[in-house]
């Protein structure tokens, strides 16, 4: 038996026992979509901890950089900063193959009883899921992931203030063979790594940016969709580092670069006969009505929901004119400059979402779309603006998006479709956290303000 792919726990005894596993990771979902958790021996795991770990609600009380944030309900000194419970989900149960005798299995956060923790960013897409599924629906989804490689180490980068980074590549390399070519050494690491913890990659190819790389993998039901995204991201960054590297999924890390996207794929599926419901030839667009609602939801709540696709001050410097990033909201079809692309024919029809950054949680993300979706579905809402087969960034009628966090915000916060559909703890938690990274930015000083106000003011 081989170390690879998805276990069970009778498969994770039988490796422990024959000595080739002996770290388990238990890992949950932080704010970020980072993973925490613990590193386990693996026999004490499996002899004491099947049921989970506890872990300190500071997880969901701090920002990026572990910076505490006061105010919050949930967790802060008032609680005394008590546990809360990791839980395994074995379906999750999966080889870590760039750490030796390593595996990880995911968690969702729940209290001590047991239940799933609303805030959760694991809960927040399984509560849409399950609402899809008590209306008929099979979700399905994917993402396309971008990101920008450095030939630095984090150690150096850190060193250098994050400045003067150097690109893996300093050449424009979008779907270039033989620019990836030579940066196959890296490339096929991170697929091979990947393919043995279990996740199909469909491909990876060099994107427009300086050492800019995109990576797809198949499409599956949204929850494993979610949890292989947060795997992809944290094992490219890790088998960067391994290798010297480093991986950033900033949406916007350099001023003069392209920025890193995150589109998001979905399709609804009847959840009895196993059919696809967004394609018929008959409709306009070949859209059926399910999928015309369902855009209509996402894009009339794009607006409300924009802060869970670009949860940062860096996020919105991704939306420049004609970047290939979204700037406004429009929708058409094989057409790169709209915001919603309807593409793909039969089975593989679907929607694309280009708003979100590669920074964003894609749980919160996924969640998001699904959850926008299936709003538009249920008030038979209707696509904004007519079917664009041109230039989108030229049209003069659009509804535009936000264009700061801070906006982002405040649209969020005052949305009431936002509130009914996620609470009212679950929506101010959120603002706590996103209303805090807009708090820090902007009492910090930065190197655009020195150098356009020291020496002339």
């Amino acid at each position: 038996m081989e170390l690879k792919g998805k276990i069970d726990l009778k498969q994770l005894k039988k490796f422990i026992d024959e000595g080739l596993v002996d770290t388990v990771i238990m890992a949950g979902i932080d704010l970020q979509g980072r993973l925490y958790g613990k590193r386990l021996v693996a026999k004490t795991f499996y002899e004491h901890f099947q049921g989970g770990i506890a872990t300190c609600s500071c997880n969901y009380g701090w920002d990026m950089d572990l910076v505490l944030i006061p105010g919050m309900k949930f967790t802060g000194w008032h609680t005394g900063y008590g546990d809360m419970f990791a839980k395994p989900d074995y379906n999750t149960l999966r080889a870590y193959p760039w750490f030796e005798k390593t595996v990880i299995v995911l968690c969702d956060t729940c209290t001590e009883e047991g239940e799933l923790i609303d805030i959760a960013p694991r809960s927040i897409l399984r509560r849409q899921i399950d609402k899809a599924n008590k209306m008929g629906f099979t979700p399905y989804m994917a993402s396309e992931l971008e990101f920008h490689l450095y030939k630095e180490n984090f150690d150096d980068a850190r060193a250098k203030d994050y400045r003067d980074m150097e690109p893996l590549f300093r050449n424009y390399g979008d779907y270039s063979i033989f620019r990836t070519s030579m940066d196959e050494w890296i490339l096929r690491i991170f697929r091979n790594g990947l393919g043995d913890a279990g996740i199909d990659v469909e491909s990876v190819k060099g994107e427009w940016g300086f050492g800019q790389v995109e990576i797809g993998v198949m499409y599956q039901e949204a929850l494993d969709m979610a949890d292989w995204h947060v795997l992809v991201k944290q094992g490219i960054k890790e088998m960067s580092a391994l290798n010297g590297l480093t991986a950033t999924f900033m949406a916007k890390p350099s001023t003069n670069d392209s920025g890193s996207g995150l589109h998001v794929h979905s399709s609804l599926w009847n959840r009895k006969t196993k059919k696809p419901l967004f394609w018929d030839k008959g409709k306009e667009h070949s859209m059926s009505d399910t999928m015309r609602h369902y855009l209509g939801g996402m894009m009339q709540l794009s607006r409300d929901f924009q802060v869970f696709y670009a949860p940062f001050i860096n996020s919105y410097k991704r939306y420049t004119y004609q970047s290939f990033a979204p700037y406004n909201i429009a929708w058409g079809g094989d057409n790169r400059t709209v915001t919603f692309r309807a593409c793909g024919s039969g089975p593989a029809c679907r929607i694309e979402n280009r708003i979100p950054g590669a920074d964003a949680n894609a749980y919160l993300a996924l969640g998001a779309t699904l959850a926008s979706g299936l709003y538009g579905i249920e008030n038979k809402l209707e696509p904004v603006g007519d079917f664009c087969h041109g230039d989108a960034y030229e049209l003069k009628d659009a509804p535009v998006f936000a264009m700061n966090l801070p906006d982002a915000l405040r649209n969020f916060d005052n949305s009431e479709i936002a509130r009914e559909i996620l609470g009212d703890d679950v929506v101010d938690h959120y603002v706590k956290l996103f209303a805090w990274e807009c708090e820090r930015y902007f009492r910090e000083v930065t190197d655009w303000e020195k150098k356009k106000y020291f020496e002339m003011s």
